[in-house]
């Protein structure tokens, strides 16, 4: 058996950019059309705002998200997701599913209906 010669784990590396308190919910929403501070607060009303802006500015330095000017005057942000984001999508719905099928009742209050194929269009289509 080969030993891989890794200089640092590539799954440690990951998780510790986007195991961060706050860091899925923000993709999670972009993913959902989210793209402004505000609607990633009302999303996450258990966040703050330095929190927010905090894990923004992770998310960009890892390369996930990217901030937008849109208008200078009055000034207005949008965020979107760069390339290396929207590779999220697979890995994403694939633990939403894992939840979904090995721990239902922490994900479901009731039957699971389409949630399966809602994931799909939410994660899986290119945005």
């Amino acid at each position: 058996m080969s030993r891989l010669n890794f200089r640092r784990c590539p799954i440690e590396l990951s998780i510790d950019q986007l195991g961060r308190k706050w860091a899925m919910p923000i993709v999670r929403d972009l993913f959902n059309g989210k793209t402004r501070f505000k609607e990633f607060l009302e999303a996450n009303p258990e966040m703050s705002a330095k929190m927010l802006s905090t894990r923004l500015r992770d998310l960009q330095e890892f390369g996930v998200i990217e901030k937008k000017v849109v208008m200078t005057t009055p000034l207005l942000i949008e965020y979107g997701l760069t390339e290396k984001g929207r590779a999220l999508g697979d890995i994403l719905y694939s633990l939403a599913v894992f939840s979904m099928r090995f721990q239902p009742d922490e994900v479901f209050d009731g039957p699971p209906g389409n949630a399966e194929e809602e994931l799909r269009r939410i994660f899986l289509t290119p945005i």
